[in-house]
């Protein structure tokens, strides 16, 4: 009895595991269209700072509270590098801009990284078409 209780212990625990660990299905590319925020909280916009700091590799990013209200699309610089005084070394700086868009199909919204194609969905969070 005590072995079965064993099995069936581990068994539950097993499952109950797995099932926290399932992968949410990203919608298909082809049915995304660009999408808009109408009321981001500061709950979402975290989520959204989070998922690009990641895709930074860990630099922290900031992001305006009414990011993707006006645009389906955010475009994030690295900050250029400096020399003592506090001016971009040589006068200038080449870092590329890196993109981001919000995209949704209809039900659920997605953030793609536009320079890898990367696209992750935003649990619990609202998005509209884009008019265009």
């Amino acid at each position: 009895m005590a072995l079965f209780k064993l099995v069936l212990g581990a068994g539950a625990i097993s499952f109950a595991l797995a099932s926290g660990c399932a992968i949410t299905a990203v919608p298909s590319e082809n049915d995304l269209v660009d999408a808009l925020t109408d009321d981001l909280s500061f709950a979402q916009k975290q989520i959204i700072e989070t998922k690009i700091s990641d895709w930074f590799g860990g630099v922290k990013v900031t992001l305006a509270d009414d990011v993707f209200s006006e645009s389906s699309q955010v475009s994030i610089e690295r900050k250029a590098h400096l020399d003592e005084r506090r001016l971009p070394i040589e006068g200038r700086h080449n870092n590329p801009a890196f993109t981001f868009t919000l995209l949704t199909d209809g039900k659920d919204c997605v953030l793609r990284n536009d320079q890898t194609g990367d696209i992750e969905k935003i649990a619990e969070m609202t998005c509209l078409a884009e008019a265009k």
